[in-house]
């Protein structure tokens, strides 16, 4: 794959190279050729050799499938940025410079766009708490170590196709365009790996305050969420927005996350297929997968330790817990419930009600091993980001 690279970074390794003459320069091609991936491990490398590998550099699950997902070592050519060098030339707030680079890559059909973020954005130059991922494709938004950070700012992914956005800590995005990532409108093929995600969990007096952290709308498909830390909000995470079959986004993966801290939406999902594999859940307030109108979910390996109300659920008359329909819409949800582990949580009362299973070849570690691969490796500053 041929690739052009942009910003001042092209002239200081053009200086380099010059400086030192050939074998620099091959050592800058060498660094080239490899920049916008995580350092790849084999197995071997893994502590425990967990079922799903935390350093892999493509999904597994939905996001995998019907041509996988790769961001923007997608396109034909690959534009690659360091945010502060991007934002310190073109004089413009680091949010300003991202949304510039996303803004003009509408126009780049072929051409992939990789994004290494190594410092804060805030709300500095936006008119919204949001940066629009719109109408593009092959795009890979990474932080660099531990400096990624969204701080009052989430992403708004619409209309696009083959997204990854990784290594993020992304938190206290306020109400009205206030999900912290939200996909919507027919985008698909759309990874979100290893970020941190996070408001309050009890924001008084207005628990609203904060909308999701990972909300999943109207017609978009096959996205995959995986070994994410997910914590301190209440209402945590949406699959689609209502009760319209039309509008229902579907084929989606959660793996390896860490959910933690929590209220309710852990996640809400209407309508769609759900992959609930190898998650942690833990202190969940009130109830965590909450399954409505018809949507099918695998809930399986997964750890609910300290997760439901227990209470009985005034609207479909389900015990608050780990599993359930509750609390709103006309029709049931269905789950099939394979190989979980329960904990201080209210489940005596759960069995599957469907015999869903997904189209996808996977392993799944067991409840134990899980949960100490997400303690792990779940979160930001685990993968190593080159850029």
């Amino acid at each position: 794959m041929s690739r052009t690279l942009r910003t001042t970074r092209t002239t200081v390794r053009a200086g380099i190279a010059l400086a030192g003459g050939l074998a620099l320069l091959a050592g800058a091609l060498t660094a080239v050729s490899h920049a916008g991936t995580a350092e790849q491990r084999t197995p071997d490398t893994v502590p425990g050799t967990f079922a799903a590998d935390p350093f892999a550099d493509a999904p597994i699950g939905y996001a995998a499938e019907a041509g996988g997902t790769t961001g923007g070592e997608g396109g034909s050519t690959v534009a690659e940025h360091l945010l502060s060098e991007y934002a310190d030339s073109s004089g413009l707030s680091p949010s300003e410079a991202l949304y510039q680079l996303l803004k003009a890559h509408q126009k780049s059909e072929e051409e992939g766009l990789i994004v290494y973020v190594d410092l804060s954005l805030g709300q500095e130059g936006l008119k919204e708490s949001k940066i629009d991922i719109k109408d593009v494709e092959n795009v890979s938004i990474l932080g660099v170590g531990d400096a990624g950070e969204l701080d009052g700012v989430g992403f708004k992914v619409t209309r696009s196709q083959n997204i990854i956005i990784r290594n993020l800590a992304i938190h206290h995005v306020s109400e009205g365009e206030g999900d912290a990532i939200e996909v919507t409108d027919n985008s698909s093929h759309v990874w979100i790996d290893h970020n941190d995600l996070s408001s309050e969990r009890d924001n008084e007096p207005d628990k609203d305050h904060y909308d999701g952290l990972v909300d999943i709308k109207r017609n978009s498909e096959y996205i995959t969420v995986s070994w994410n830390n997910i914590h301190d909000h209440w209402k945590t995470s949406l699959i689609g927005h209502n009760d319209s079959a039309d509008q229902a986004p579907d084929k989606i993966t959660y793996h390896n996350n860490a959910f933690t801290s929590l209220n309710s939406r852990v996640p809400l999902i209407r309508h769609a297929d759900v992959h609930m594999l190898n998650n942690v859940f833990t202190d969940i307030n009130g109830s965590a997968i909450n399954a409505r109108m018809g949507a099918r979910v695998l809930v399986e390996g997964n750890w609910f330790e300290n997760v439901g109300s227990g209470e009985v659920d005034s609207h479909a008359g389900y015990i608050e817990g780990p599993v359930g329909w509750f609390y709103g819409s006309s029709e049931t949800g269905y789950w099939n419930l394979k190989d979980n582990t329960f904990i201080d949580s209210p489940h005596e009362h759960l069995e599957s009600t469907t015999d869903f299973t997904v189209p996808y070849s996977y392993r799944a570690d067991t409840p134990a091993a899980a949960k100490q691969a997400v303690e792990q490796y779940a979160g930001t500053g685990v993968i190593d980001v080159n850029p």
